[in-house]
């Protein structure tokens, strides 16, 4: 166990205990209190009653006598070790060890060096508080130092992803792994339009809520068995799969978006009645293999995730932007919630990829769809199929019909008209005219 050293507080318990267990045993050593038991009690005596029996603590009078005895002389210099020994409260356990191992060496060779001394019980009484002073100071140094631990622990998590710190706590062997492959789901979150926000906020002010926003965000995140990596300004990257392996790990963290985008809209109206901002965020989820684990250099290390599903989520959830949408998924973790229904908004290009990206936006779990919104979804994947085709007149029919039909997403379907539109003006037969270049608008 490291030693660990003492402030003034514990000095002064530690001592105090000691002095305590010191003058209790200095008194029977002496033979000064002397226990009895039967059901002949000294008046100067204090009783307890167990079971039915007495047992007294009776004080001797002739203190004088007492000390003039032969026998005491050997005690007397008892006494000195037995303070000796008391001082080790202020030293590491080591240190009190050893002193303990002194003083009773001190004990038998002072005792018997005392004409008259013999195997008395006051040489066991000595012993008995040496043991005692030492046995009470080591409990209080294992106590003060789990506490320290614990205090230290706590301060840790703060900086180290909790379930990380669980997982090597039960696999203390992954602590000298390297990085390795591994599928994992990946989610982005971030404010939208910060930038112009944090102008208009004071920076404590700024700070509060963005704590606040963080604490929802990373709380939910733990709740759903993800990991946060890390916070970049205003943006959170957490992933699933990791450090513990999962097979869920897309719905976990597709759930645990919908929840976040609950509990922030409620944190927003409230930040709103006390005068700060309005948190409008996006979220991108990847899910696909990459290389997580402890990465950095010889001065500093970090448990993180890199590859392309990360920064797919990185440029899905800056799509969400581009869609006035509040999340964002890929094809991948589509296809890894099967129980889950999404509508297909677009396939893309952006920035740092070359194969395509087709995004989805979720919608709701199965069991909770009405029939008309099947009938609508149905609609929908088929007008997409006529896009995707360069069928334009077929696609153009049908996002108009689901615009007119429902005047929520009138807008959102506007833009494939609009986008049809421009495509069959300028090129009808280009097989990648469905495909959005998002390299620009959002690298």
């Amino acid at each position: 166990m490291p030693n660990q050293p003492l402030n003034h507080t514990h000095y002064a318990i530690a001592t105090g205990c000691c002095f305590i267990v010191f003058c209790i045993a200095v008194l029977f050593t002496f033979g000064i209190a002397e226990l009895q038991f039967g059901s002949q009690v000294n008046p100067a005596s204090v009783d307890a009653i167990d079971g039915g029996s007495k047992v007294s603590v009776s004080l001797r009078g002739g203190i004088k006598e007492i000390l003039a005895d032969t026998g005491v002389r050997g005690k007397a210099s008892l006494v000195i070790t037995l303070l000796f020994t008391l001082s080790v409260a202020l030293f590491p356990v080591a240190v009190s060890m050893l002193a303990l191992v002194f003083s009773s060496v001190l004990v038998v060779a002072v005792h018997f060096s005392v004409p008259g001394n013999g195997s008395d019980p006051s040489l066991f009484a000595v012993f008995a508080t040496l043991v005692s002073v030492f046995v009470c100071y080591l409990i209080f140094s294992v106590l003060q130092q789990l506490a320290h631990r614990r205090r230290v622990g706590r301060f840790f998590k703060n900086y180290v992803p909790s379930n990380l710190t669980d997982y090597y706590l039960q696999n203390p062997e992954g602590m000298e792994a390297v990085s390795e492959s591994r599928e994992l789901t990946i989610l982005f979150c971030d404010i939208k339009r910060f930038t112009s926000i944090s102008e208009t906020l004071e920076p404590d002010r700024l700070r509060d809520w963005l704590n606040a926003y963080f604490d929802i965000v990373s709380q939910i995140i733990h709740q759903h068995g993800g990991t946060v990596d890390k916070y970049m300004g205003d943006s959170v990257m957490a992933f699933w799969g990791a450090p513990w392996a999962s097979d869920t790990h897309a719905t976990d963290a597709l759930y645990a978006s919908r929840k976040i985008q609950q509990e922030v809209a409620v944190l927003s109206q409230q930040m709103q009645t006390i005068g700060l901002p309005a948190i409008t965020i996006g979220i991108g989820i990847s899910t696909g293999f990459a290389n997580v684990g402890h990465m950095g250099s010889k001065h500093h290390m970090t448990y993180t995730a890199v590859g392309d599903p990360v920064n797919t989520a990185n440029r899905l959830q800056r799509c969400t932007g581009y869609y006035d949408l509040a999340l964002v998924v890929s094809e991948a973790t589509v296809e890894k919630v099967p129980k889950y229904l999404f509508r297909e908004l677009d396939t893309v290009h952006v920035k740092g990829r070359q194969r395509f990206v087709r995004l989805f936006e979720p919608v709701c779990p199965i069991e909770d769809a009405s029939p008309q919104l099947l009938k609508r979804l149905q609609l929908h994947r088929k007008a997409m199929q006529f896009y995707r085709r360069g069928m334009w007149h077929e696609a153009e029919a049908l996002f108009g019909k689901l615009g007119r039909d429902d005047l929520v997403e009138r807008e959102f379907y506007q833009k494939y008209v609009d986008r049809i539109q421009k495509i069959k003006s300028t090129r009808p037969k280009d097989e990648r005219a469905h495909i959005v270049d998002l390299t620009r608008q959002i690298g």
